[in-house]
């Protein structure tokens, strides 16, 4: 069950990350996407989880200029 829950977790690390990189670049009133982040990344953790450990920050995408 333990590998079920850290793979769910993984999964949502990359989903957070990616909102997260998206939000840099999107408009209007976001708050309500801020807070889904803001509550997956505490769910993450309350689950024993690093979302840094989930997604190492070397993996991850970094934010270029919009094409």
């Amino acid at each position: 069950m333990s590998d079920l829950v850290e793979r769910l977790c993984r999964s949502l690390a990359f989903h957070v990350v990616e909102s997260e990189l998206t939000l840099q670049h999107a408009e209007g009133d976001l708050t309500d996407w801020r807070n889904e982040c803001t509550s997956a990344r505490a769910l993450i953790a309350e689950a024993g989880f690093d979302i840094d450990v989930l997604y190492p920050v070397l993996d991850r995408p970094t934010a270029g200029e919009p094409q």
